[in-house]
């Protein structure tokens, strides 16, 4: 047991919101590259909220919009 639909739900990266150091190529999706972690995180929100998405933080600081 222990598997559901969940497992079979696709997520779609719809933006990568990253500082200036990171290099990212994201397909079909937009980067944005932001000046200062303030202004990523506020980005980010602005992103998330206009798509209704999901966010996630990678660990090296890369906020991911996701759209199922």
């Amino acid at each position: 047991m222990g598997r559901d639909s969940a497992q079979n739900e696709k997520n779609n990266i719809i933006a990568a919101v990253t500082l200036d150091h990171h290099k990212v190529s994201c397909g079909n999706s937009f980067v944005v590259e932001a000046k200062n972690e303030d202004e990523q995180k506020q980005i980010m929100l602005d992103i998330a909220k206009a798509v209704k998405g999901d966010v996630t933080k990678t660990s090296n600081g890369i906020y991911l919009i996701l759209k199922g």
